[in-house]
């Protein structure tokens, strides 16, 4: 006869968690000041709150079973044969997606880590310290889910060079212009970008509408995974609001989150809701959904995030005008993805994976979701699967960048509306701006943006192939494009470095012809490229030190 099982006594949870305050933050393993990472805010006498009171030894069971069931589910779809059932256009942009959130991922821990060192508060340092492994955690399974397309999907071309190409490739440098804010600057600035903006407002559309989407295209694995990660939110959310109640016990110290919600969210506006939008409707090939990009917004930023928490932040004495959420809804109804599509579509040569074409239930799709989309947009892409082939033309980005706005010194993506672009001149160099609030963000952290900010810079002059080679962006032949405008398998109709270069096309900095054209000052990038042996170049650093 076995004895019945010993009965642990009831634990107190509140009773648990005063126990870790006890416990101490204080390093006494190595010499250690307080201060490594200064911030511009008062930083209050009385303690913060954890809202969700986490204790390690519940919160690493429950993250153990959320794990296995998501590498459970994985090891299913594999058995189910769902590797193979995806289109390929869809697959193919799941490479800049995932590698974007992974370092979004990576940038969000370091920033748990500046907060812990910024402040001496237990209970708020136990907090962040939970959401650092929830964010080593995410990082872990998103990589695994990159390995898992890489070793199971039909093209694995691309996935093998993304950690070493993100820093080259022309679209995702503003990707990394954003991840950075989670991890440069003053910590609590940093805090608001990735738990008040981001993680508030924004893994909505990127880890819930996306992977919707996905579903429709019958690719189980992103939602699988992605599900489990959005599962950890809430408790960042909270984490992001116990930050604010935190910093408001000084007064003094609202006017500067007024400012920092503000500029981060139009930060976060500019690069996810261009990315996220051509991801949600040009990636999928299904032609069902019944939302358009700009309704998702609606519903899961402007309503769940905007009027549901912003506005509610005014009974904590915090006074955000609606102006600039008005602005960013007033850019995405001005076709604002759609126009940076364009631009994506147009350079794929400097891409290290491949642009699906469009079909004509695509085209019938934009046009009912966005009425008269065909007669803005539809020749460009009429045009784009006329010269998807070797052989079957000159390439459009030439002559989109003769006409184009200059890039943006903040924001790093095009000035797409020629009414709002504007300048300032900062040593002897000409910034350009897409709108007033990149300008006012710019202004307003001196030393922020500096370095070698614009791609296109870097390649004046130079013979597009020369450019393809120096990035690295070609296949284990050394000749075939990993970029290419179209997802045809067929060998013979794969773009080579040569039929690159017997087009003859040479790069033009849209902000050298831009600066030349107005008679501004503008210094040029030296940059003369790689040396035989190195290793693919990455773009020098985004931000001051």
């Amino acid at each position: 006869m076995t004895a019945p099982p010993m009965k642990r006594p009831r634990r107190s949870i509140t009773a648990s968690h005063a126990k870790i305050g006890e416990l101490g933050w204080d390093r006494t393993y190595y010499p250690h000041e307080r201060g490594k990472y200064p911030s511009r805010y008062k930083l209050p006498n009385k303690p913060g709150r954890d809202p969700m009171k986490q204790i390690m030894g519940d919160y690493l069971h429950m993250q153990n079973e959320k794990d296995d069931r998501v590498h459970g589910g994985l090891d299913a779809a594999v058995r189910a044969e769902v590797p193979g059932k995806a289109p390929l256009r869809w697959l193919e942009l799941l490479k800049p997606y995932l590698l974007t959130v992974i370092s979004a991922e990576a940038a969000a821990t370091r920033c748990m880590g500046m907060l812990v060192d910024a402040l001496d508060d237990p209970e708020l340092q136990n907090a962040y310290y939970i959401q650092q492994l929830d964010e080593q955690r995410h990082t872990a399974m998103q990589m695994n889910l990159y390995r898992w397309y890489m070793k199971n999907m039909p093209e694995p071309v691309g996935w093998n060079l993304g950690l070493q190409a993100v820093g080259g490739d022309s679209i995702l440098v503003a990707a990394q212009n954003l991840t950075g804010s989670f991890m440069t600057g003053d910590p609590f600035q940093a805090a608001v970008a990735l738990q008040v903006v981001v993680e508030t407002a924004f893994t909505n559309t990127i880890l819930v509408a996306f992977p919707d989407v996905a579903v429709r295209n019958h690719d189980f694995a992103l939602p699988t995974v992605m599900n489990s990660v959005q599962s950890d939110e809430a408790r960042h959310i909270n984490n992001g609001y116990a930050t604010l109640l935190y910093l408001l016990q000084e007064p003094e110290n609202a006017p500067l989150l007024e400012q920092d919600i503000q500029q981060m969210f139009w930060t976060v506006h500019a690069f996810v809701d261009a990315f996220m939008g051509i991801l949600v409707e040009y990636a999928p090939t299904d032609a069902t959904d019944p939302e358009s990009w700009t309704t998702k917004w609606d519903r899961w930023v402007n309503d769940d995030y905007y009027r549901s928490y912003i506005v509610n932040l005014g009974k904590l004495g915090l006074k955000i005008p609606d102006s600039i959420f008005k602005r960013a809804r007033e850019r995405i109804a001005a076709d604002y993805h759609h126009k940076v599509a364009v631009g994506v579509w147009a350079s794929w040569p400097f891409h290290y994976y491949k642009y699906g074409n469009l079909e004509q239930k695509d085209y019938d799709w934009f046009e009912s979701k966005y009425p008269g989309w065909n007669e803005k947009f539809g020749a460009f892409w009429r045009g784009y699967a006329d010269v998807r082939y070797p052989g079957s033309g000159p390439l459009q980005l030439p002559g989109l960048l003769e006409g184009a706005g200059p890039i943006c010194w903040t924001c790093q993506l095009g000035c797409l509306r020629p009414e709002e672009q504007c300048h300032r001149i900062v040593d002897e160099h000409t910034r350009f701006y897409c709108s007033p609030e990149c300008k006012w963000i710019d202004m307003t952290n001196p030393g922020r943006y500096v370095g070698d900010r614009v791609w296109f810079d870097r390649y004046h002059g130079w013979e597009y192939s020369e450019i393809v080679r120096d990035l690295g962006f070609l296949r284990p032949d050394g000749k075939t494009l990993t970029g290419q405008p179209h997802v045809d398998p067929d060998p013979a109709k794969q773009w080579t470095i040569d039929d690159l270069r017997e087009l003859g096309h040479i790069m033009q900095s849209p902000n050298i012809l831009t600066a030349e054209r107005l008679g501004l000052p503008y210094k040029r990038v030296e940059y003369t490229g790689t040396k035989p042996g190195d290793m693919p170049p990455t773009i020098p650093p985004l931000f001051g030190v």
